[in-house]
């Protein structure tokens, strides 16, 4: 399993990751501000940070990302942004720092138990799924692309065009207006070229930031969509 370093500077917020993570086997480095977090990275390997947003003493979730992305053998480091803080301008904020995903308090421990474990995954058939339905939507992104399936995770898409793995974007499409929510950032977990006489790619994209506002009617809408 993952060695994690948790950073918050709530010691209820501490102790409830130290639990969660344990119990799925991780081994965690707590610290209660970014300059002991930084000290930890600068002499300890770890496997992926977990961070508040808001913390006192000057430096938060925002600048500890930004400082682990200035170093080039940490830039592949995959980083949660934990917070309560839930507006368009708060996520793309974090986006902006180099995070690697968003996750909005409170906390969904199976929604941030199974995004752990695909920003640490290395082979794509590995990585975790919910329930999720089939589906046959048009988008809009850089190029021709069709939403074949919908879950809590995220999406998957076809498209004519790759995505680099890592990739945080938005696209178009009308799947959220049926859902209730709005069109949400995705980072690209797997790119896999098709067969055919024309370049397919099939694209594994992952919500970012979702809140737990949304998480419910995305749920309902997947509900309502499956087949028993």
């Amino acid at each position: 399993m993952a060695k994690i370093l948790i950073v918050d500077d709530q010691k209820s917020v501490l102790m409830t990751l130290e639990a969660l993570l344990t119990q799925e086997g991780h081994s965690v480095v707590a610290c209660s501000n970014a300059v002991d977090a930084t000290r930890v990275l600068a002499t300890e390997k770890v496997d992926l940070v977990i961070t508040d947003a808001i913390m006192p003493g000057g430096s938060d979730g925002y600048s500890l990302t930004r400082t682990i992305r200035k170093q080039p053998a940490l830039q592949k480091l995959p980083v949660i942004l934990l917070t309560g803080k839930r507006e368009k301008s708060d996520i793309e904020k974090g986006i902006e720092s180099g995070v690697s995903d968003y996750v909005v308090k409170p906390l969904d421990p199976e929604l941030l138990s199974a995004k752990i474990k695909n920003l640490l995954v290395t082979k794509p058939e590995d990585s975790v799924q919910f329930a999720s339905t089939a589906v046959s939507i048009k988008a809009e992104w850089e190029s021709k692309t069709e939403i074949t399936s919908v879950s809590e995770l995220g999406l998957q898409l076809n498209s004519n065009f790759p995505m680099p793995v890592g990739k945080i974007l938005k696209i178009k499409s009308t799947v959220f207006d049926d859902i209730g929510i709005p069109s949400l950032p995705l980072r690209i977990d797997s790119c896999e070229e098709g067969g055919g006489s024309e370049p397919t790619y099939k694209i594994q994209a992952q919500f970012v930031g979702l809140t737990e506002k949304e998480l419910s009617p995305l749920r309902l809408w997947i509900r309502s969509k499956q087949k028993f």
